[in-house]
């Protein structure tokens, strides 16, 4: 995962001042790039939520009539579980997409020329197919989650894996009725991490801590357009977490009133403290002592607080740009211009060009 700052300079010298936006597909070893094969349009979504990323495209004007077949070896090389990587950029490209075809779809219609529209998904789609019954007690969680996640790179689904310093819950790790994704994703709402997939490489570690920026965007010559929403709704004041302590089976409990992510500005509560008195209770079987409860409260405060600060932007495609960092934005209100943290990524590409759509979320506001 990139953890290095781009200046806007250094992207507009990279790439030639964004000219002749051009995709690259890589479907196992055939490469089909747009210069020379039509697409109707190329779309990729990262996302550094639960879901998992994925991309989509359309092949035209690819059908032989005369003799009945498509062109290019098409039909052969368009194969589900087949790997999957697509470059975007200008003269220079990089790659934003490592995954498998997920599915495709034979178009044929007398309107028309045929078409062939693929989609693919990252190595998360291999995990919501892994389903097996888990026992480990005797493990880390942290070596609990990269023996899951290295099956990803030895079936060839994944390059690498980044597995962040986690602190145990004293609580045995069950996985029944569950895929791996399931699981994954119930040990990272749990723990605080994020989990997704960004080129290849399986990222689950805490992100929101780190809050250098990846690029600085300005209205009018780097950023295209932003808008900015805050909003108290899922807002809460205080997250009371209750368990039972098996040993001693009396009740324990934990809370959590203010957010542990980085950052600058006031949260929700400190703006409209009415909301202050708002409490979120849960009850929870993964912890057994006070220290745990609290811990998970924090970890849900800070999810709910997330909410607060969103906002989409959209500039000329910038194939640096990934979910799971900060970006600084200038050239707006005395807000509006801050840092947020990218939660979702989308390039896409067409006959209008190549533009790259971006999501930021936050607990903060100036």
């Amino acid at each position: 995962m990139d953890k290095g700052t781009h200046t806007y300079e250094e992207l507009v010298k990279k790439y030639e001042d964004f000219h002749a936006p051009a995709f690259e597909v890589t479907i196992g070893t055939k490469k089909l790039d747009t210069a020379k094969i039509q697409f109707s349009s190329i779309t990729v979504d990262i996302d550094a939520g639960a879901d998992a990323s994925g991309c989509s495209f359309t092949i035209e004007s690819q059908y032989d009539y005369a003799n009945s077949k498509w062109n290019n070896e098409l039909l052969a090389t368009v194969k589900v579980g087949e790997k999957l990587i697509i470059k975007a950029g200008y003269v220079k490209r990089e790659e934003v997409f490592y995954g498998f075809i997920d599915d495709f779809t034979i178009n044929f219609t007398s309107k028309g020329a045929p078409s062939i529209a693929v989609t693919g998904i990252d190595a998360k789609g291999f995990l919501m197919n892994a389903n097996d019954k888990k026992y480990m007690s005797q493990k880390k969680t942290q070596d609990v989650i990269k023996e899951i996640l290295n099956v990803c790179v030895s079936k060839g689904y994944a390059k690498k894996i980044t597995v962040g310093s986690i602190a145990n819950y004293n609580a045995e790790l069950i996985q029944e009725d569950m895929d791996d994704y399931h699981f994954l994703c119930f040990i990272a709402q749990n723990f605080g991490m994020s989990f997704f997939v960004v080129d290849g490489e399986i990222v689950f570690d805490n992100l929101m801590k780190d809050t250098k920026t990846i690029t600085t965007l300005t209205l009018g010559t780097s950023l295209i357009e932003f808008t900015r929403r805050a909003s108290l709704r899922n807002i809460v004041g205080k997250v009371v977490v209750y368990g039972i302590d098996p040993i001693t089976m009396k009740p324990i409990k934990g809370e959590a009133n203010n957010t542990s992510d980085g950052g600058t500005g006031d949260e929700a509560g400190d703006i409209a403290p009415k909301f202050e008195g708002i409490v979120h209770k849960e009850t929870s079987m993964f912890v057994q002592t006070a220290e745990e409860c609290k811990r998970l409260a924090q970890e849900r405060f800070n999810e709910l607080q997330r909410n607060f600060i969103s906002g989409t932007g959209r500039c000329l495609g910038i194939p640096e740009l990934i979910p799971g960092r900060y970006i600084e934005l200038k050239g707006l209100d005395n807000k509006s211009s801050d840092k947020y943290f990218i939660h979702k990524v989308t390039h896409e590409y067409s006959d209008d060009g190549y533009y790259t759509t971006f999501h930021v979320k936050g607990a903060k506001s100036k």
